[in-house]
């Protein structure tokens, strides 16, 4: 399946993950592994999953699109929509993609710290 395909009818999704991509294009190689229910983002390992609510909450006011980053801690830099325990030591976070506005300079380092393996980058 092609970016095109998993979009196709959601053009509001489609614009919101371009302008993501574009601005985490610095990061280096990213490999999309798109499926029917979410696009997979892949550098070292997979970082970063879309996915589009209105494919499967039909009826209800959802976003056009939800990012989802799995970190080895719970980040508290973002307003997440929702950060859910899926092993010992790792966290899914979810955050609602309304506009291009909600890829604060906060998003863009939890998913620059993803790409690098989701451990807190030290400073």
């Amino acid at each position: 399946m092609e970016a095109d395909d998993f979009f196709s009818g959601y053009p509001q999704a489609k614009n919101l993950f371009e302008e993501i991509m574009y601005k985490i294009s610095y990061l280096g190689a990213i490999r999309l592994e798109i499926s029917k229910s979410q696009i997979s983002l892949i550098g070292q390992s997979t970082f970063a999953y879309f996915w589009i609510p209105s494919r499967y909450l039909k009826g209800k006011s959802v976003a056009p699109l939800v990012l989802s980053i799995p970190l080895s801690y719970h980040d508290e830099t973002v307003p997440w929509k929702e950060v859910t325990k899926i092993q010992e030591h790792w966290f899914m976070h979810h955050l609602e993609i309304w506009e291009k506005t909600s890829f604060t300079n906060s998003v863009l380092s939890v998913l620059a710290t993803a790409f690098t393996g989701g451990k807190p980058i030290e400073k």
